[in-house]
C-alpha cells in the first residue's frame, strides 16, 4: 500500500480582518440590493451592481485596501420542496 503525503499547511501572510461589522451590515440591509454585488469597508458601502470587477479599483481609489465583497441573493420567498 502507498503512502499519500498531505500538502504543506501554510499560515496567511495577511492580516487578520475583523468583518463583524460587514457582518451586521448585511444581516440589516440585504433586501435592499436583492441579485446584486456590494463591497463594504467595515460599516459603509462602497460600490454596488451586477458586475463586481471594477469594485477593487472603486475600493482602491478610496483607500480600502481589502474590502468584502459579496452577492447578495434575491427574496423569492419561502422555499417549498416536494409534492404540491
Amino acid at each position: 500500500m502507498t503512502e499519500k503525503t498531505l500538502p504543506q499547511v501554510r499560515k496567511a501572510r495577511l492580516p487578520y480582518i475583523d468583518r463583524s461589522r460587514e457582518m451586521v451590515w448585511l444581516a440589516e440591509h440585504w433586501r435592499e440590493y436583492p441579485g446584486q454585488w456590494v463591497a463594504l469597508d467595515g460599516d459603509r458601502l462602497i460600490a454596488h451592481g451586477d458586475d463586481p470587477i471594477p469594485f477593487k479599483e472603486i475600493a482602491r481609489a478610496q483607500g480600502v485596501e481589502r474590502p468584502l465583497i459579496a452577492h447578495l441573493q434575491k427574496d423569492d420567498g419561502p422555499f417549498t420542496g416536494g409534492w404540491l
